[in-house]
């Protein structure tokens, strides 16, 4: 009888959690889209937001770049390779905005003590921001370095399913030690 209710815990753990992302991730969705289509101060203010995060994951991105070797030139959000007179830019869907919504999102929404959460929460930013750096890091190499297909698989696939899994992981971690959801 015990194991029974251990398994209906789980699948409400579960299910709460599926619950949890698909709310939070529709609500960003939802905010982006009054965001970007809005022709007003917020706009403007969201442009400013973008361009400037995706300049310092450019200029962070391209200085560790020349740490490895490359020569490169960070303009603006893009990222220039002189040698290979090829650039890559730093868009808005690039700073992992969403993935960070969701995480912070999550925890703020799990049960758990706020003392944990004021340090949970900037620890898991910090990782997010490792993780896109080294994601746009490996994705410039690959974009100068690999034919087009290799880096269009990687951009769009492996890369955003490793820096999910990675998340989703952050997340998984926050349930199991801090939320009190498995202490029954």
């Amino acid at each position: 009888m015990q194991s029974t209710e251990i398994a209906k815990g789980d699948k409400r753990s579960a299910n709460l959690f599926v619950l949890n992302m698909v709310v939070i991730y529709l609500l960003w969705k939802l905010f982006a889209y009054f965001v970007k289509h809005n022709t007003g101060a917020a706009h403007e203010a969201w442009i400013k937001v973008i361009y400037f995060l995706g300049t310092v994951y450019a200029s962070v991105t391209s200085a560790i770049l020349n740490a490895f070797g490359e020569n490169t030139v960070q303009i603006g959000i893009r990222v220039f390779f002189p040698d290979y007179n090829k650039e890559i830019r730093v868009e808005d869907h690039c700073l992992a905005i969403p993935a960070t919504v969701i995480f912070v999102g999550s925890i703020l929404t799990f049960t758990g003590r706020w003392q944990n959460k004021l340090w949970f929460i900037p620890m898991g930013i910090a990782l997010i921001i490792l993780i896109n750096l080294t994601r746009l890091v490996a994705l410039c190499y690959t974009f100068v370095h690999f034919e087009r297909p290799f880096y269009e698989v990687n951009h769009s696939f492996i890369y955003v399913v490793i820096t999910y899994c990675l998340i989703f992981l952050l997340i998984v971690w926050w349930m199991r030690r801090f939320s009190g959801l498995n202490s029954k």
